[in-house]
């Protein structure tokens, strides 16, 4: 009888330690989420505040690719692309992947600066446009 008891505290004690340990973890993960998230906010405030144009003003309201028929959304790839090279956007299949086979696609981008009216312009495949945010 005694030796059940031991074993159970001895259970309990593992149980409390393992579940404080993983409180621990996820608050530290939380932190670091928080402080990166807060970080980031500071950024966007500071940059807005300049009344300049720049990437962290631009937004993609839409951006397509493909042929009638056979679209993909390609907001998140087109500004990654624009950020990474300096507002520039080459219309291809690397955006969001081939949605017609053997047929001439067509990038379709709606976007804007800051508090600027939105700016549609379009591209062939393979053909290169420049987001106007990069002055």
């Amino acid at each position: 009888m005694r030796f059940n008891q031991n074993i159970q505290r001895i259970a309990l004690v593992l149980a409390l330690t393992a579940a404080s340990s993983s409180a621990f973890a996820q608050s530290a993960e939380y932190r670091r989420g928080y402080d990166d998230g807060y970080a980031a906010g500071q950024r966007d405030a500071r940059d807005g505040g300049r009344g300049g144009h720049g990437r962290d003003r631009l937004t993609i309201e839409e951006a397509t690719y493909g042929v009638r028929g056979a679209m993909c959304d390609a907001r998140r790839a087109v500004r990654q692309e624009a950020e990474r090279n300096g507002g520039l956007v080459v219309a291809g299949n690397h955006l969001c992947g081939d949605p017609k086979r053997n047929t001439g696609k067509q990038l379709n981008i709606v976007y804007r600066c800051g508090n600027d009216r939105p700016t549609q312009i379009s591209a062939r495949e393979n053909d290169t446009l420049r987001l106007s945010c990069w002055r």
